[in-house]
């Protein structure tokens, strides 16, 4: 509890800093703006021509590319460029600053930034959530919104465990980032549409081994109500949060496995 005060504390010290750079801190936002837009578009394009992806139409697949984007954003905000900053520290010899403190070092990277570059993606996500479920026609009750909570939680579990298991790969190799663009703006990609559209071998990676299918997929069936097309087992669409928090515990491993590595070879 003492660490999220101080977090609330740092984040107003962090945008007083970061609105001092004026119309270059609004461009980071325009930037991903555009992005998103264009991504968007593509889909509009590719649907409109093609009217349904295995079953599934536009608006389904707008929702499955929006819920990729919020839960990445909201780990992303916590996650990403903290372990960046992570792996230059490592390189630079300036990383054991994070172990002197009398804190958890984990805590310490996620508390001494924040990645504001996010909160424009997250609000493009909750318009076009809102947008989706109207023209899907969803109107949720309360147990259903809690339900989608969770999910969500799950969700950005998920989102924030390759983030760190990714990151943490500089403790062993040079330049992790490699790691992480595959993982993260490579493989993540292939959830923006439904992975029933890929062969097997893909839907198993998906599914079991990076697990992208669990923030987006799979519980998409249970927000539209979709009956049949869930992949390999009926249960699925309600593991998200339990996947969530197993792949968060491994990710927690991996990033203490390459703490102890890195204390012990006195890098």
């Amino acid at each position: 509890m003492r660490y999220l005060k101080l977090y609330g504390r740092f984040i107003p010290i962090y945008f007083k800093s970061k609105t001092e750079h004026g119309f270059g801190f609004y461009m980071d936002f325009i930037g991903f703006a555009l992005n998103h837009i264009v991504s968007y578009t593509v889909i509009w394009a590719l649907m409109s021509r093609f009217q349904t992806i295995n079953g599934w139409n536009m608006y389904e697949v707008m929702l499955l590319y929006t819920l990729n984007m919020l839960t990445y954003a909201i780990a992303a905000v916590f996650f990403f460029f903290q372990m960046n900053d992570v792996e230059e520290d490592v390189h630079k010899g300036s990383f054991d600053s994070l172990l002197v403190k009398p804190i958890n070092p984990f805590i310490h990277m996620i508390i001494r930034s924040f990645g504001h570059f996010f909160l424009g993606d997250i609000a493009i996500a909750a318009i076009m959530l809102g947008f989706c479920f109207n023209r899907l026609d969803i109107h949720p009750g309360f147990g259903a919104y809690v339900s989608f909570a969770f999910m969500l939680l799950g969700a950005v579990l998920v989102q924030a465990s390759f983030i760190v298991i990714t990151g943490s790969m500089c403790f062993w190799i040079v330049r992790a980032r490699s790691v992480m663009n595959i993982v993260i703006f490579g493989i993540r990609g292939f959830a923006d549409y439904p992975i029933s559209i890929y062969g097997k071998f893909l839907r198993i990676i998906l599914t079991f081994i990076i697990p992208y299918g669990f923030v987006n997929f799979y519980p998409a069936h249970l927000i539209l109500d979709k009956e049949g097309g869930v992949l390999f087992a009926s249960w699925l669409p309600y593991a998200t949060p339990v996947i969530g928090i197993i792949l968060f515990f491994i990710a927690y491993r991996v990033w203490n496995a390459g703490l102890n590595r890195y204390q012990g070879t006195g890098s």
